[in-house]
Parts: structure tokens; sequence; C-alpha cells
């Protein structure tokens, strides 16, 4: 197993775990507001015993946090002016397809072989990117997370994907009903999604989450 740091285009900076196996698909795993790449690796590190034949790609965030230094913001969310939030949501959005085309030239993927998965501001980034690509992805899972703006992304809808998300009952950070709203709003639509609720839990991956994230990516495959 390697883990390689690389620069690319754009401004995301990237983590690699791998295997010298075939690999057949990508899982990309998107951070929340605040943090950066490393604090999904453990994740993916476990997520790889189960999955050798998978890559996953960890991102940077393009933008450092604007309330906390040491990490990075996909979107600013202090920002007052919903217009710049808006464009930032759409820049790295923008920046996320990129990378993504990168990646399955540069290991000759398909974007039939790419699952989003988002934490909070990330599962904002995941739906997104997901319903506004032309190809259309394997499928997103997204954890503690909501649609940021369901006006722009109903009108940014070019595919239809699965959707799995996983949500703490003691969600402070991101309420629980704001996960149900996404839910609704997305079953209306005719996707194909489903939710976990992770009794006792905050805002973070708990075991189960864990667990439950892994059988989803697995049944995708």
């Amino acid at each position: 197993q390697n883990i390689y740091i690389c620069n690319i285009i754009m401004d995301l900076v990237y983590e690699e775990i791998k295997s010298d196996l075939k690999i057949n698909q990508v899982v990309f795993m998107l951070h929340g507001y605040g943090a950066d790449a490393k604090d999904f690796l453990s994740l993916a590190n476990y997520w790889h015993r189960f999955l050798p034949n998978t890559l996953f790609v960890a991102p940077n965030a393009p933008k450092k946090c604007q309330i906390n230094s040491a990490g990075y913001e996909w979107f600013d969310l202090m920002q007052t002016d919903k217009n710049k939030t808006t464009n930032e949501l759409i820049e790295s959005v923008d920046k996320l397809k990129i990378l993504t085309d990168k990646i399955l030239k540069k290991y000759n993927l398909n974007h039939k072989d790419v699952i989003y998965v988002g934490f909070s501001q990330g599962t904002m980034l995941a739906i997104h990117t997901a319903l506004n690509s032309v190809e259309i992805v394997k499928g997103v899972l997204g954890y503690s997370g909501k649609i940021y703006d369901h006006q722009l992304l109903q009108n940014s809808i070019n595919s239809k994907v699965k959707i799995f998300m996983i949500h703490g009952s003691k969600d402070e950070v991101i309420p629980l009903e704001q996960m149900y709203e996404s839910f609704d709003f997305l079953k209306k639509l005719d996707f194909e999604i489903k939710y976990k609720i992770l009794e006792n839990c905050g805002h973070s991956i708990s075991a189960e989450g864990t667990s439950e994230g892994l059988n989803f990516i697995r049944k995708l495959v």
C-alpha cells in the first residue's frame, strides 16, 4: 500500500491510497469545513483492506478556512454574500471535476467507476458534483451532510445517481431535520436515495457509520 502526496492543476493537493493490484474504481473522500485530506486517511486505510482494487483519493479543499487556518474550506460558510458563497461552491465543483477527469485518465477508468464520499460540507460538494456531472457516476455517500441550496442544485442536475446519507441523531452542526429535507427533495425528483440514522451520534462518523458506508460501497461494486 502506498500513499502519495501530489500537486495538480487548479490548486487541489491530494493524497492517494492504493495497492499494486489492478484498480477498478476510485473513491473520492471530501473532507468537511475546516478539516483537511488527512482527516479521511484512517477511514480510507480501513476501507482499503476490504476494497483492495479501489483507489482512494483525498483532496484538500482549495481555500484556507476562514476560522481555522490549519484547515481548508470548499466554500466560505462565514460569508454573508450568498452569491459569493454560491460562486465558491461552483468553483470547487469545477475543480473536483477536473481532478476526477485527471484521475480517470491516469488509471484508464470511466465515470461509472467513481464514488464520491463526503463529510458535512464535503457531502454538499459530493452531491452537487455528482448530480451536475453529465457523465453518470457510480454513487454518493454523504456523512453528516445536506444539500447546500435546493434550487441551485435543481437547476444544475444533469444526471441521476445512487445516494446514501448517514446522519447522527444528535448532530449539533447539521440537524437531522436538514438531512431529512434533502432526502425528501431528492426522493421527489425520483432519485434512488436511502438514509441511515446513527442513534446517539453527533457530527461525526461512528464505527457503525464506517461499516454502513463500506457496505454501501461494496454493493455498488
